[in-house]
């Protein structure tokens, strides 16, 4: 010890006052790091969890996403939802019909449906308004001579459920009628939809009065084939209204 240079012993002492209180101090700071590192990211769902928070389930609808390859080489995504245990449509479901149109005993009523129809019966009841109010009483105005038009409408289609029987006398007392407009009457018979008979039916009385009957009322009408058809319509219309409000038929 006597050799020692004392500089060199006070530095040294001091280097080893200096570690007796420092190494204790990083231990303790790599220890904190260490653990701070091992829990990691968590999820939202996971920290709920760690914090004794209950994690509410998730009851959405379930999302499916497939990928389609379009025609422009770009793919997209198409979603689509589906919703657990949905009700699955009834592959026998028929289509909703008129429960008044049963109920009254209405014929098919698809002729009437078509718009085409639909435009016609419109300019016919123009056409009625101009032409037929001369004998007729339309929507509530017009000559007395002859029964309202509805009425008169509805009495023409349950006449053609026996229209058979009509022309089966026709060829018996009158067969020279019959035999002028043969082609027509097998037609209106062989007709199995109400509708479209009472059409043909009043395609031939439009044009002629008399061509079934000899004893017919209505004088003759120059019609152009246009106002025919969209008169026809319109009847055929009329004697649907008339049996949804309830109209009796003449007797």
């Amino acid at each position: 010890m006597q050799g020692l240079n004392p500089g060199r012993t006070q530095g040294f002492l001091r280097m080893v006052g200096f570690s007796r209180w420092t190494l204790p101090l990083l231990i303790m700071v790599s220890l904190v790091s260490l653990v701070s590192c091992g829990d990691g990211a968590k999820s939202p769902d996971q920290k709920a969890v760690a914090n004794g928070t209950p994690v509410e389930q998730h009851s959405g609808p379930i999302v499916e996403t497939t990928v389609e390859q379009g025609t422009s080489g770009r793919i997209d995504p198409e979603v689509s939802t589906k919703t657990p245990n949905s009700p699955q449509p009834d592959p026998d479901e028929t289509a909703s019909q008129d429960p008044s149109a049963q109920a009254q005993g209405l014929p098919d009523l698809s002729l009437i449906e078509d718009p085409a129809f639909q435009r016609r019966a419109k300019l016919g009841h123009l056409v009625a308004k101009k032409r037929c109010i001369l004998c007729h009483k339309i929507d509530g105005r017009g000559a007395v001579l002859q029964p309202p038009l509805i009425q008169v409408s509805v009495r023409r289609l349950e006449r053609m459920n026996t229209f058979s029987d009509h022309v089966n006398t026709m060829r018996q007392e009158d067969p020279n009628r019959y035999e002028a407009r043969e082609k027509l009457f097998l037609a209106i018979e062989e007709e199995t939809d109400l509708l479209h008979k009472m059409s043909l039916w009043l395609h031939g009385y439009l044009k002629q009065p008399t061509f079934d009957n000899a004893q017919a009322k209505m004088p003759l009408q120059v019609l152009k084939p246009e106002e025919i058809d969209q008169l026809v319509s319109y009847v055929i219309q009329l004697s649907i209204d008339g049996i949804r409000e309830g109209v009796k038929p003449l007797e």
